[in-house]
């Protein structure tokens, strides 16, 4: 999964199963990719039951899939961390998901992370894409490909600049949360204009029907994802949204 080769069209988006228990539900849907979290390296209250708990649970189903759409799953940093504290949080999620994920999407989208989205942030930012490609090149095994999640914004800069630092540093995808906005597909469009083919580009946010898939995809984006819909209707949003990418 590399580049503009990100193959999964239609994928579900994290939020849907955190700790694996909807995992032969979600893998049998039809997805290209299911993405499983956002879990942190440690479990936390409130229905974060921490990584090793999810990757557990896949390790032990993945043998007796016979249909397996990519396995991706997000990574947050824990709620006590302090910024600083964020390469080292991506370090252990991707040192633990590594061996059962298909990609490990690091997340910034949740509102959360809201303070580490400015320009004087962008240094941390930048170590924290390089301690997780430098892990990804140390570790012997196979490539695991490295994707950002955050939201797009409809007028600040920052996230465009944030996602061509991610592709510089090797991240293979850039999952953009689009706006409630109007301007929302004129954003993706710049964004792609951006990024000039250096990682993938998934679209993900209002993502309903298969006109929004298809205008996403004319807008520049490789693939997208849906949430909403498919906790709505389950299976049933797939069959229009699959024609449509």
């Amino acid at each position: 999964m590399n580049k503009r080769s990100w193959p999964c069209r239609l994928g579900l988006a994290g939020g849907i199963d955190k700790d694996g228990s909807r995992a032969v539900e979600l893998l049998a849907a039809g997805f290209d990719s299911v993405e499983f979290g956002t879990v942190t390296p440690q479990p936390e209250e409130g229905g974060n039951p921490g990584l090793a708990a999810l990757v557990s649970r896949l390790a032990a189903l993945s043998p007796r899939l016979t249909v397996k759409p990519h396995i991706g799953i997000g990574i947050g940093m824990g709620s006590d961390a302090p910024p600083s504290a964020l390469p080292a949080e991506w370090a252990a999620g991707l040192r633990g998901a590594r061996h059962i994920a298909d990609y490990v999407c690091f997340n910034l989208s949740a509102r959360r992370y809201q303070s580490l989205l400015n320009a004087a942030r962008l240094p941390l930012l930048r170590h924290a894409f390089e301690t997780v490609a430098a892990v990804r090149q140390s570790e012997q095994g196979r490539h695991v490909p490295l994707a950002l999640k955050l939201p797009l914004g409809v007028q600040d800069a920052f996230p465009l600049t944030l996602a061509e630092a991610a592709a510089a540093n090797g991240f293979d995808a850039i999952i953009a949360v689009l706006p409630e906005d109007v301007r929302r597909l004129d954003r993706l469009r710049l964004l792609a204009d951006r990024l000039r083919g250096r990682a993938g580009l998934v679209a993900v946010g209002g993502i309903r029907n298969a006109a929004d898939a298809q205008a996403a995809c004319a807008a520049g984006a490789d693939g997208v994802q849906v949430h909403r819909v498919f906790a709505e209707l389950g299976a049933a949003c797939l069959p229009a949204l699959v024609d449509a990418v």
